[in-house]
């Protein structure tokens, strides 16, 4: 086994090296992608990536994995930048910034750098962290990352874990026993569905199920992942935060009725027999994709140097005015979106002032009935209990809202974003169907996506009361009354704090949801602009450099196009060559379940 990987492993970089000597003048293509590619396989280097929405236990799990609370976890969505672990001797923690500099750092000083709560936004502009640690789990070349949770009220969390994909070479994707598998959670597995071979799906927080509850949510989420294309072989019930209590307290009964046992081996094993299948097979996509575009770009440049002048003037102001309909295009959504933008806080507008009118009047009746029922009362107890029942009473009111308020903004705003995507993509898709008519060449599909925090966590506030003067003052005034009036004067005061305390959480919450509803919706602009570049810039470089050999002469052009016949000859023999090694490394699996089912 590992002799074979060897081989097949040198195979591939010899086709990586024979591929970059022919790209290595052509600047602005996938600039240093096969570098990278060739990099991860010389260093054998695999990131199984901890994936999952907020607060599923990601870190928690890691934790667990190597024993010890290495990663810090909260009750809140706490990791906001990526976090690696790899092995080593030595304990050693280094932090990467964005500016191409680092720092190495105690593990305890970890926090101020990874956490939402000491780095709010990544205001201190870290890139990722690293933390080097002797535990026998990733001693075999195995790096585990923790990465942000997807769908949390910070959006910029659900950015930095989008943005790691590319870097996945298998997952371990964590799902919640106390809910059912989310939008959100679908939306991710379907953005790495294509990026990885292996996907571990783990259920956690099974503490407090039945057996019978267990595999009710168990058999739910199997049929969730089946319809969606996964073929799920074993869900992996476990209880991270148990798992890592007994490892800590050293108990292995408790260890052993966490389920991480059983999940450790599945990944033992794994690693030991098919890592290094996954580590060549993503390298060979990666290299395949990149050869790909370089022969999409060689066959643009030859008919860009053998159209006739008029020919190729009509091609280039066809291509342009292609170009231009595209930009419109994406002007016209970016403007739409807007538009939906405004509808959605006018709903939220609407959604406030009927809370407002019904909340005022529920929290008002609640008075009445404790004024009521509690005569016994001084004045002074009776404000403070009454204060009390505003704030339960607002909590209550607002938690309600809450749980309506982000299914409706959620659905209303998925709606809108799966129209944007629909159009953005069949803009795609015209675009790309005329060039390659134009140019008389394929080019590799194009998808625009865009993955969005729901922000499904609409938090409200509720603020203590802070006037001490003033209640000092109407304190001493009632000792001079009689109980009575006393209890009434508190009572209308608390009557009218209701319509102020309701009104101003209203405001606030109306902030907060306006605030997230144009951030969702310009992050997703943000990204609309950038619709098809990708795709112009492969061709503008093909075309710009046709057009610089044309101007230097026939001559030129004769030896250009023997250069390209060349050079698109050997691509597609190395292109031939990868898909020989892939047959090797993957074919002999499928040969051996042939020969097992002949055999059952």
């Amino acid at each position: 086994m590992l002799d074979e990987f060897v081989e097949h492993k040198k195979e591939i970089l010899s086709v990586i090296e024979n591929i970059e000597d022919l790209s290595k003048n052509d600047a602005g293509i996938g600039d240093g992608l096969l570098a990278m590619v060739r990099k991860r396989l010389v260093t054998n280097s695999f990131n199984l990536v901890v994936l999952g929405q907020f607060k599923r236990g990601k870190t928690t799990l890691i934790n667990s994995l190597i024993g010890k609370e290495v990663l810090p976890s909260s009750v809140v969505p706490l990791t906001s930048i990526v976090t690696i672990l790899r092995f080593s001797h030595e304990i050693r923690c280094i932090i990467f910034m964005e500016d191409g500099s680092e720092r190495e750092i105690s593990v305890e000083e970890l926090p101020r750098y990874v956490t939402e709560k000491e780095n709010p936004g990544n205001v201190r502009r870290v890139r990722c962290a690293i933390i080097e640690y002797p535990s026998p789990f990733l001693e075999a070349g195995m790096m585990l990352v923790d990465t942000p949770g997807v769908g949390s009220t910070f959006l910029h969390n659900t950015e930095t874990t989008y943005g790691f994909l590319d870097h996945l070479d298998a997952a371990l994707f964590l799902m919640s026993a106390d809910v059912p598998i989310s939008q959100v959670e679908k939306e991710l597995l379907d953005t790495i569905k294509d990026s990885t071979q292996k996907i571990f799906f783990v259920l956690n927080k099974i503490d407090n199920l039945t057996s019978n509850e267990m595999e009710e949510i168990v058999a739910f989420n199997k049929q969730v992942l089946e319809e969606m294309g996964f073929a799920v072989h074993k869900i992996w019930p476990i209880s991270a935060r148990e798992a890592l209590k007994a490892k800590i307290i050293n108990n292995d009964v408790q260890l052993l009725q966490s389920g991480l046992l059983e999940l450790a081996d599945a990944l033992g094993s794994f690693l030991s027999s098919e890592k290094g299948k996954i580590v060549l097979n993503t390298t060979i996509s990666k290299t395949q994709r990149f050869i790909s575009r370089k022969l999409s770009q060689i066959a643009i440049e030859k008919r860009t140097l053998e159209a006739s002048g008029e020919e190729l003037e009509d091609k280039l102001n066809t291509f342009y005015k292609l170009v231009t309909n595209l930009k419109q295009d994406r002007e016209d959504i970016a403007y739409l979106l807007k538009g939906e933008s405004d509808k959605l806080c006018l709903k939220v507008e609407d959604m406030l002032k009927s809370l407002e009118e019904k909340e005022t009047a529920r929290i008002k009746q609640c008075l009445v009935d404790f004024y009521e029922k509690n005569p016994e009362f001084s004045p002074t107890v009776f404000r403070d209990e009454m204060q009390k029942v505003i704030k339960e009473e607002i909590v209550r009111g607002f938690d309600v809202f809450r749980k309506d308020s982000e299914q409706v903004i959620s659905n209303n705003m998925q709606e809108a974003f799966n129209r944007f995507t629909k159009r953005s993509n069949d803009i795609i898709r015209e675009f790309k169907t005329a060039a390659e008519l134009l140019f008389e060449v394929a080019m590799d599909t194009t998808e625009f996506a865009v993955e969005l925090t729901k922000d499904n966590n609409f938090y409200y506030m509720v603020q203590e009361y802070t006037a001490p003067t003033e209640e000092e003052v109407k304190s001493i005034l009632r000792t001079f009354l009689p109980k009575s009036m006393s209890r009434k004067m508190v009572f209308h005061e608390m009557m009218e704090r209701v319509s102020s305390d309701v009104s101003r959480n209203c405001g606030r919450t109306r902030s907060d949801l306006t605030t997230r509803i144009h951030k969702t919706i310009n992050y997703y602009a943000k990204q609309l602009k950038d619709l098809g570049s990708d795709l112009i810039e492969q061709i503008e470089q093909a075309i710009q450099k046709g057009q610089e050999r044309r101007k230097a002469g026939d001559e030129f052009v004769r030896i250009e196009l023997e250069l390209l016949a060349s050079k698109a000859k050997k691509l597609e023999e190395h292109k031939g060559k990868l898909t020989n090694i892939w047959d090797a490394i993957n074919l002999v699996d499928v040969k051996q379940e042939q020969i097992n089912m002949v055999m059952v």
